[in-house]
């Protein structure tokens, strides 16, 4: 999926890859953030993993452990390349 909206207040939504499911993007709250990810450090338009659940409270689902997709952490160096 992919993060749509991300609210101030501790919360978003993501966008499913197979798209809306009942016209609405799946609700997340910061605590449905994975330990590799913090919620602050999710932006709009990343690719994320997650897990659907249904709220205990609510009935409704909704995502945790949502992850970026590619692992954990907005590192600037690249660990993916080598001296050659």
């Amino acid at each position: 999926g992919v993060i749509v909206d991300l609210k101030s207040a501790g919360f978003g939504f993501i966008r499913p890859d197979s798209g809306k499911v009942d016209n609405k993007d799946l609700y997340f709250h910061s605590s449905g953030a994975s330990r590799d990810n913090r919620f602050d450090e999710l932006r709009l338009d990343d690719a994320v993993t997650y897990e659907v659940v249904t709220d205990d409270r609510t009935g409704e689902v909704m995502a945790k452990n949502v992850m970026i997709v590619g692992g954990g952490g907005r590192s600037s160096k690249r660990t993916d390349s080598r001296d050659r």
